[in-house]
């Protein structure tokens, strides 16, 4: 695509983008939907509508190159983010479930399941290319320090007289058992030949006899041909194996691929170009501008000393730097400004209103509390205030404001506006210079006090002197334990304790799976779908890779600091994890109960290691610190087997050291368990706030993994190859018992065997046999778990809420016929 194309894709999400802002942002105020059906289907069309606004906005971002457009864009582009998972919170809490199923709503906006992938954007990595670089190389070089010194040669054992004799003979017998078996068959070849010399020689060879047999042979050979290619025309238009044409589609995309990672590179160069440029237009504005800037400020600060003088007899106190300094006393507020910070200041007084009578409410009798929940969900169903529509709409405005009347489209080779950068660079120079000119003018206003009244100076002195003294209180900081030590240090004392280590490069794409498609049809019959690998890929791109990812997003969206997932042994938990830290660049901190063993000992060793940890996550956000096997922290009962272990250290400090981290840290703690039941609920749910359930793949995604694995070590899915028979038969067996599967049979022996003997679906179940699969009483027991989480606990009580309600519903009918 050209960069015409990219920037006509930015127009039209532009225009989309402010439709969806006039719809939440109407003029008039909404009035609050009665019906939570009606009311989710527009909560879930806002979602999938600003999916596709995000995925538009992100391709323009990744591929365009002007400097000064990208920073508008990413404004708006992170805010279209802050505003899909505020989306996905409301979602939640109407719905009480982490996941949610809008194939009704897709179908009415005419997309497919891929459309409703949340995209990740690319600068999350890119733009930190250098420093994750030059981590790899520290990470690397401490492992390398780490790895036991290998011998020049490899060591042998010393073999016995008796097996070495054994050794020899038997190589001597498979050597002479070879050459006789070479000897036989060139014996019965000859004889074959002999025997065919005869046959030929007795019998005079028949030319038409001969001709009909060539025909016969070649004529069918040609049928048997064009009908294999029918068939295989027919089976790819009804979508039942790829197409044979679409083996040229890798040339197209790797062009594709070449020319995006080009405008990459054009991307950096005229980045590089603009701050050359803006460093440039920064030191013209000082030399010519600079001078005339400081004089009128001084004039205008020296008129105001003055003016108040003759007012009051006195000279004013000078503002503080930290409530901006002289920059306040020049600021032209709008009526609107004005009008804003009255509402706010109401607004605050109505909020402390609120609280005490929420109060008076909790002490209230049963008798009220019904009336309260009707109005609380009658209150619930309207939109909670948004934090990122203002910043939506601001850099909507100034894209209006900027680049809307400018014709772009005939712009082939953008590379800065210069005006729009004196403009903004002015800005930064007479604030920098309005704080040198505060300095001077503070000392020259003293000097003035000085001359006029000594006494009064004095006394402003011994204020000045008061004011530092005064200032106690604030919140207590978290103790450094570690003052004197550099970030280096603690980061390789880390790494040679095998708590921070080196994630494997996994792409989130790489957790393969399909869609649930009727997961809106079971819901509305009262059946609970079980998520897809869609559902669970959604999950955490939301919850983890885009707060990660994005200081903004962590700072202003729904806080999330700990997510758990949970699910039967094999179905990708640490897959998912993995991921997190390649799309995000994130640290990776093993917190395993089994990792701790014989590590930090004693209460000092813990209290230690919990500050190494979030000490360093903190100086080098973001970071993922994972805990696997994460009931073991809070068994309810510790077996003996593991009691010398000590699994449980962790269960108090872990959740201290949460409380601690602020929304700017972007730190994510990230449990997997395959046992969740055999920990303590509340201490379990407490440490973790989002619990997602990660089940066995379904037929889809069992399908779509079976092929992805299959090309992935080199085999080719031939008809011969019944994918869709392996996908029903490998049932019950989770993710990783297939790729095992897939690994064995595929051996660099059987690749080679390929074009001559293709795969057979026999193999694989051969070896799938083996494995142990996932019993559904296993499955059941996570369900039951999973309905004794607060989420799950909230969705069991509204669901025997509606039950009572139908039933008071249809008491209340029947009383009406009777009466009748």
């Amino acid at each position: 695509m050209s960069s015409r194309a990219y920037t006509r894709l930015w127009l039209e999400s532009q225009a989309a983008l402010n439709e969806l802002l006039g719809q939440e942002l109407p003029s008039q105020p909404l009035q609050p939907e009665k019906s939570q059906r009606l009311f989710f289907q527009m909560v879930a069309t806002l979602f999938l509508r600003y999916v596709q606004i995000l995925r538009c906005l992100e391709t323009c971002y990744d591929q365009m190159v002007h400097p000064q457009k990208r920073l508008v864009l990413r404004r708006v582009l992170e805010g279209v983010m802050g505003r899909v998972l505020e989306l996905k919170n409301e979602m939640v809490e109407m719905e009480l479930s982490e996941y949610h199923y809008m194939d009704d709503v897709l179908q009415d906006l005419k997309l497919t399941p891929a459309d409703m992938e949340v995209p990740i954007p690319k600068y999350f990595v890119s733009q930190r290319a250098k420093a994750l670089k030059e981590r790899q190389q520290v990470l690397s070089q401490i492992l390398a320090r780490l790895e036991p010194s290998m011998p020049a040669g490899p060591s042998r054992v010393a073999m016995l007289r008796d097996e070495a004799v054994q050794l020899v003979q038997m190589a001597e017998r498979m050597r002479q058992s070879r050459l006789r078996a070479k000897f036989m068959r060139e014996i019965r070849r000859d004889e074959e030949r002999e025997r065919r010399a005869r046959d030929s020689g007795a019998k005079e060879p028949d030319r038409e006899q001969a001709a009909l047999c060539i025909q016969k042979v070649w004529k069918g050979c040609l049928q048997r041909r064009c009908t294999k290619l029918e068939r295989e025309r027919e089976m790819a238009f009804i979508g039942m194996v790829p197409d044979p044409k679409a083996f040229g589609l890798p040339a197209a995309m790797l062009r594709a691929q070449l020319g995006e990672e080009f405008r990459r590179l054009r991307q950096a160069d005229y980045e590089a170009e603009y701050q050359q440029a803006l460093v440039s237009i920064r030191e013209g504005l000082f030399e010519v501008e600079g001078p005339d800037m400081k004089e009128e400020m001084k004039e205008q600060l020296r008129q105001w000393f003055i003016e108040c003088h003759d007012l009051t007899g006195r000279f004013p106190e000078f503002p503080d730097e930290e409530l901006g300094g002289s920059s306040i006393l020049f600021a032209e507020k709008t009526p609107e400004q004005v009008q804003e910070e009255l509402e706010l200041q109401e607004t605050e007084g109505q909020k402390k209103k609120e609280k005490t009578a929420e109060k008076e409410k909790s002490k209230e009798g049963k008798a009220k509390k019904g009336k309260d929940k009707k109005q609380g969900e009658e209150e619930s169903l309207k939109l909670a205030e948004s934090k990122f529509l203002p910043m939506i709409s601001e850099g909507s405005a100034e894209y209006q404001t900027v680049w809307g009347n400018q014709d772009e489209l005939d712009n082939l080779e953008p590379h800065y506006e210069l005006e729009l950068m004196k403009a903004q660079q002015r800005k930064e120079v007479e604030t920098e210079l309005r704080l040198q000119v505060d300095e001077l003018m503070r000392e020259e206003l003293q000097r003035l006090k000085l001359a006029v009244d000594r006494e009064e100076g004095k006394s402003l002195k011994a204020k000045k002197s008061s004011k530092p003294k005064g200032k106690k209180g604030g919140k207590k900081k978290e103790k450094d334990l570690t003052p004197d030590r550099t970030l280096d240090s603690l980061y390789e004392e880390l790494v040679l304790q095998g708590i921070l280590k080196q994630a494997p490069h996994v792409q989130l794409a790489d957790y393969t799976g399909d869609f649930c498609y009727l997961g809106s049809a079971l819901r509305m019959a009262g059946i609970e779908p079980t998520p897809s690998v869609t559902d669970i890929r959604q999950n955490i791109a939301l919850y983890a890779i885009l707060r990660l990812g994005s200081p903004t997003l962590h700072e202003l969206a729904p806080l999330v600091k700990s997510v758990l997932l949970a699910g039967p042994a094999g179905t990708g938990k640490k897959l998912l994890v993995h991921a997190v830290c390649t799309e995000t660049g994130a640290n990776l901190f093993d917190l395993s109960p089994d990792n701790l063993v014989g590590k930090y000992p004693g209460k000092a060793g813990l209290s230690m290691l919990i500050h190494l940890v979030f000490k360093v996550a903190r100086l080098m956000q973001p970071s993922v610190i994972w805990v696997g096997n994460a009931e073991k922290t809070f068994y309810k009962k510790v077996p003996k087997e593991e009691k010398q272990a000590d699994p449980k250290r962790l269960k108090r400090d872990l959740p201290k050291a949460l409380k601690l981290l602020k929304p700017e840290d972007r730190v994510l703690l990230l449990g997997t368990s395959d046992k969740p039941y055999e920990a303590d609920v509340k201490t379990l749910c407490k440490a973790y706030e989002r619990i997602l359930l990660v089940p066995r793949p379904d037929y889809a995604s069992r399908y779509v993994t079976w092929q992805r694995l299959i090309k992935k070590h080199g085999g080719t899915i031939s008809p011969a190859l019944d994918a869709s028979a392996l996908a029903k038969l490998s049932d019950g067996y989770s993710q990783g018992c297939i790729a095992q599967a897939v690994q064995l049979v595929l051996t660099e022996r059987r690749l080679l065997q390929m074009p001559k003997k293709p795969l057979r679906a026999g193999e694989f179940l051969q070896v799938l046999a083996k494995a142990d699969p996932i019993y559904s009483e296993e499955e059941k027991t996570l369900q039951d778990w999973y309905t004794k989480t607060p989420l799950g606990k909230k969705r069991l009580k509204a669901a025997q809420e509606r039950e009572e309600g139908k039933e008071a519903k249809g008491k209340d009918k029947k009383g009406k016929k009777g009466k009748k």
